[in-house]
């Protein structure tokens, strides 16, 4: 299932999320840049553990392949999931939609965070892993036990999301 909007390098490592500035991201220094956005919709959940009585309980997982691409045509997907409970302690029943806007928003946080301090010599497969670390803590602060996993969890569909815009195919 192949979605718009992804990761990619171009000029110098520019990291992006799609194809539009995020609000408040850093243009310029040694051409490093960070653009567009995940959507809620990239994560698509599906439950796990069914939640049984009214307090905390039950689980949810996504899983992703986000495409990050060079202007050299490097590509490479970045693979993760994204896991948490359906109801916890801190914050009670946790919806679909609250889950998604969430992870979207802490996913390009930390892709921010992240990317925009690559240098051309990082190799993406290391800067996939720093995302995700940063990634699961940043996701933690905003959905008490929520977790980013190296590898999808059993079953779950991966969302992929392929780049797309100028830094593919090597013209940027």
């Amino acid at each position: 299932m192949g979605v718009s909007g992804a990761w990619k390098l171009g000029v110098g490592i520019a990291l992006c999320c799609g194809s539009t500035l995020l609000p408040g991201c850093a243009t310029g220094g040694s051409g490093t840049y960070v653009e567009g956005a995940q959507r809620p919709r990239h994560f698509v959940f599906q439950e796990q553990v069914k939640r049984r009585g009214k307090g905390p309980g039950g689980w949810r997982a996504a899983c992703l392949h986000v495409g990050i691409a060079r202007d050299t045509g490097e590509l490479f997907f970045c693979k993760f999931g994204v896991e948490m409970p359906i109801a916890n302690e801190p914050q009670g029943v946790i919806s679909t939609e609250q889950a998604q806007n969430l992870s979207a928003s802490c996913a390009n946080q930390a892709a921010k965070a992240t990317f925009s301090t690559a240098t051309p010599a990082t190799p993406i497969g290391i800067a996939c892993e720093e995302f995700k670390q940063f990634y699961d803590l940043t996701l933690n602060r905003a959905i008490a036990g929520a977790h980013v996993t190296k590898v999808c969890a059993v079953g779950i569909q991966p969302v992929v999301v392929s780049p797309v815009g100028p830094a593919v195919g090597g013209s940027l």
